[in-house]
């Protein structure tokens, strides 16, 4: 069999810090859907490739907050609650449409009322709650490889100091070292989002220094190798049109080719998303979620929130959609898998054909598409795999697989940007989030210059030490990307707000009591409430260490 190169297939996990701050519809509920129709399902499918002996070699990365969340006891408490009452809604829908003789709903009632005890079943019995240790079974067996990320998806360019960059990684690889064992390879930088060494202008205050690179930072810490979007080495975008026309899959040009890795000068690896394959999965009109087969994720039953109907069309009025068919579905999943396998296998030929090379052709997606947002994801995924199993020539790796066997890469230049709208900041800075980033610099000079100054006392004197950790995790929530995007996309800002609010006034206040503390060495009740309220209700990377903010 000659082949034609690797196909690294890469499932970015990623929920903000949502547990004791809100349910419905903002809030912990984010993390329980999550759960039930992406994470677990995604287990559910390397159970089977296992038992079909095959190593399908996925890439997923689990951002820390995202672990530290599915890590806790109150999680597991509140995820059981959670599955109970959709299996109570369920029976009620069910003896709704027995009352209404809807025969085929009440199959779908069915249908969904084993998918829920299935979960409920597996993230008791078999995962005994804890679906983070299963991860990392299949890490050590070989069938994935598990990326790390910033503490919680912090957006790494922009946050004001290299410290609070630091640190955010420091924490990434802490909490991965903690649950799996060892120290990561490879990294998401959150948003894909990248900046280089030298002089850097804050957009606020206009201050101008010098900053080191992302890159610097992530290799300093042992870190080898990361993902970029392909604009960013110059090419176009296939994404401005966001779908709106077909597209030539093998008339496609690029400035610099996304095939193969390239390095820094710092020497982290660069691994390329593929646009292409990208289209097929994104684009509104050709993408494979819209298909008319697939479920509706819009359309819900108003008095369970149980979705019944197929999408039927793209721009048809929710009033109008059909009834869902699962086994429709599984036609369409096998049909569009197979697409998705021999498009990999022919741009990897056409590539070696023209450079005498073995590609690697990059396709990461957001990991709650699969199953939450597109419901048939996870097998869709798993026929892919199998599929390329069958066809000659390619063969899925990882990236450390990739490392371990490729060919000396180009050093290259890297501008400054992301894999957002533009390719630019402009998706978290703009407008309508730069008041953010206002409250942000101010409350990370103020953090890091209280600590800076009474440094010996932070580390080693126990009271202060403790007000000081409960800062730190406070302006970590706050510095996480979410809070930018949600607002620019218009989504629950109320919410987001009130969040990104409570989490920076958080840490001025507790800058104030650790001031009150230094003077008077001792703490008012009010205080003592006040630090531990904020332990109670921020029940993340309770091991971080003040240190990882004054190594810069």
């Amino acid at each position: 069999m000659e082949k034609n190169g690797n196909f690294l297939f890469i499932l970015h996990s990623h929920i903000p810090y949502v547990l004791k701050h809100g349910e419905w519809p903002h809030g912990e509920y984010w993390l329980f859907e999550a759960t039930a129709e992406t994470y677990i399902p995604l287990l559910q499918m390397l159970e089977r490739f296992k038992d079909k002996g095959i190593k399908p070699k996925i890439t997923l990365g689990l951002t820390p907050v995202l672990i530290e969340q599915l890590k806790s006891d109150y999680f597991k408490e509140k995820f059981n609650k959670y599955l109970e009452f959709k299996i109570e809604l369920l029976q009620k829908d069910k003896k709704e449409f027995e009352r209404k003789n809807q025969n085929e709903y009440t199959m779908l009632a069915l249908f969904w009322e084993k998918f829920y005890t299935d979960i409920q079943h597996l993230f008791n019995i078999t995962y005994k709650k804890d679906i983070i240790n299963r991860f990392k079974y299949f890490l050590d067996k070989g069938y994935i490889e598990i990326l790390t990320s910033a503490a919680t998806h912090g957006y790494l360019p922009l946050l004001g100091y290299d410290n609070n960059v630091r640190a955010q990684i420091k924490a990434g690889i802490d909490t991965y070292v903690k649950y799996f064992g060892k120290k990561p390879k490879g990294i998401w930088m959150p948003e894909c989002a990248y900046r280089p060494k030298g002089l850097w202008k804050n957009p606020i205050t206009k201050e101008v220094f010098i900053r080191k690179g992302v890159d610097e930072i992530l290799v300093e810490e042992g870190i080898e190798y990361t993902f970029i979007d392909s604009p960013n080495l110059e090419n176009a975008s296939l994404f401005n049109q966001y779908g709106e026309k077909s597209l030539n899959p093998l008339g496609f040009e690029y400035k610099k080719t996304p095939y193969i890795p390239y390095k820094l000068a710092s020497g982290l690896t660069l691994f390329v998303r593929d646009h292409i394959t990208g289209y097929q999965v994104w684009s509104k009109h050709y993408g494979y979620p819209g298909d008319p087969f697939y479920l509706e994720f819009h359309k819900q039953k108003d008095t369970s929130g149980i979705k019944y109907w197929r999408i039927t069309g793209a721009n048809l009025d929710l009033a109008f959609k059909e009834i869902y068919s699962p086994d429709k579905a599984k036609e369409r999943v096998n049909e569009n898998a197979m697409h998705f396998a021999e498009l990999i296998t022919q741009i990897l030929k056409k590539f070696k054909s023209e450079t005498g090379l073995n590609g690697v052709l990059v396709a990461p997606f957001d990991a709650e598409l699969f199953g939450h947002w597109w419901f048939e994801g996870p097998k869709w995924l798993e026929k892919v795999i199998e599929n390329l199993k069958k066809i000659d020539g390619v063969e899925p790796a990882t990236g450390i697989d990739i490392l371990k066997n490729s060919p000396k890469t180009e050093t290259i230049t890297l501008k400054e940007g992301s894999w957002g709208e533009n390719n630019d900041h402009s998706v978290w800075f703009n407008e309508n989030t730069k008041w953010t980033w206002e409250k942000l610099y101010n409350t990370e000079k103020n953090f890091l210059a209280f600590l800076k100054k009474h440094k010996r006392k932070a580390l080693l004197e126990k009271t202060l030490n403790k007000i000081l950790k409960e800062a730190a995790k406070s302006l970590i929530i706050a510095e996480a990307s979410d809070w930018q995007f949600l607002i620019h996309t218009q989504s629950g800002v109320d919410y987001v707000e009130e969040r990104f609010n409570k989490h920076i006034g958080e840490v001025e206040k507790l800058i104030s009591i650790a001031k009150n503390y230094l003077h008077q060495n001792t703490l008012s009740d009010e205080e003592k409430a006040f630090i531990e309220k904020v332990s109670r209700e921020n029940i993340v990377f309770n091991n971080i260490c003040l240190e990882w903010y004054l190594e810069d």
